[in-house]
């Protein structure tokens, strides 16, 4: 019968099915071999159902109160892909990795130097991957006809780690980073929703198992044993709150005036990983400005100097307040008399709290 239909040139249902994945695999490969020129250093391919396990996270979040609010978007929509497009059907997920080591500037215990984490240095990594995510869309659209896409990187409503883990990019690590065979967690990801159908790829399990490194050295404790996270203590959120915290999370602030590394310095998996494979993600000497520097800026400054920074998306108000915490670490005295300005200045109320506790600290020391 087969034989007969295709005599009579007639495709049944299963032909074209046939045809349809065979085209699918083809694209993919295609556009997989276009990732590696584009400078993508990985690139996954995932279905679209529901996050139901990213909801259920969510959810207990919100309700122990460990949410940090900085994301877009309601819990439903950051976890329900139809929501953002009605005829979706595949997500293709991106990493591009960034290094591990430099050389730092030699310390000044007279005028100390602080760190932005690595996810802030060099070019603002959002303008990066975004500039990798179009050259991909419009590689989609001039292949596939009619394609919609929308593509997103950390700001959007989709959950770029939870999308990564289910197209294979690497699996979910107890310290919530996407860790990648080759690059270990020091890779930026993003992702594109699209309408076509491409083959998934395959998810990872957790490979941590026993090891608890990345737990026992979170300075807040905001890792905890099962690998959930409570965003709120963590100090990446505690670097880049507007709001008053808690006076022991402020003690907590170290070397980096933004961001935390520390969950990713002692993993096991990153032991080996320095890669520099794009000249545009190397570190400037911007990202080890001195607390002297930071604590009398204005705003107009910090945005002419910094502002290339991932970093720099809170303005110079939120730094001043960990660079003052930052002199404390360093018992760098000579900040006093700044953080007293901040302290009885104009500035929001959290600023003006935070330095009453930054300067009775460092008066102590």
């Amino acid at each position: 019968m087969k034989k007969e239909k295709q005599k009579q040139g007639v495709i049944d249902k299963q032909d074209l099915t046939i045809i349809k994945n065979s085209e699918a695999y083809e694209l993919k490969e295609k556009l997989i071999e276009y990732s590696k020129e584009v400078g993508i250093d990985v690139i996954g391919f995932s279905d679209v159902k529901p996050f139901l396990f990213l909801e259920t996270e969510l959810k207990r979040r919100e309700e122990l109160g460990w949410s940090s609010g900085l994301t877009k978007g309601s819990i439903e929509e950051r976890t329900n892909p139809l929501l953002s497009m009605e005829n979706v059907k595949s997500f293709v997920s991106i990493g591009v990795s960034y290094p591990r080591q430099t050389e730092l500037p030699k310390q000044d215990k007279e005028d100390p130097f602080v760190q932005f984490c690595r996810s802030s240095w060099g070019m603002d990594y959002h303008d990066i991957v975004g500039k990798k995510l179009q050259l991909l869309e419009d590689w989609l659209k001039e292949h596939i006809s009619g394609i919609e896409v929308i593509g997103s990187v950390d700001t959007g409503v989709f959950n770029d780690r939870a999308v990564a883990l289910r197209s294979g990019i690497g699996f979910s690590g107890k310290n919530s980073s996407i860790i990648n065979e080759t690059f270990g967690s020091y890779i930026y990801l993003g992702e594109l929703l699209v309408s076509y159908e491409f083959p998934p790829d395959t998810p990872i399990e957790r490979l941590c198992g026993t090891c608890d490194r990345c737990v026992r050295a979170c300075p807040t404790k905001a890792i905890q044993p099962d690998g959930s996270l409570n965003e709120k203590r963590c100090l990446s959120y505690v670097t880049q709150s507007k709001e008053y915290l808690a006076p022991e999370l402020y003690e907590k602030i170290s070397k980096n005036v933004y961001g935390c590394d520390i969950c990713q310095e002692v993993c096991p998996f990153n032991r080996e990983v320095d890669f520099h494979l794009h000249a545009e993600m190397e570190p400037t000497g911007a990202e080890f400005p001195k607390i002297s520097e930071l604590l009398t800026m204005t705003n107009k400054e910090f945005k002419s100097k910094y502002g290339h920074l991932a970093g720099s998306w809170r303005g110079v108000s939120v730094l001043k307040r960990n660079a003052m915490f930052n002199a404390g670490f360093y018992k760098y005295k000579a900040a006093l008399p700044e953080i007293a300005k901040i302290r009885d200045g104009q500035g929001p109320d959290w600023l003006k709290e935070a330095a009453k506790q930054a300067y009775e600290r460092l008066d102590n020391k």
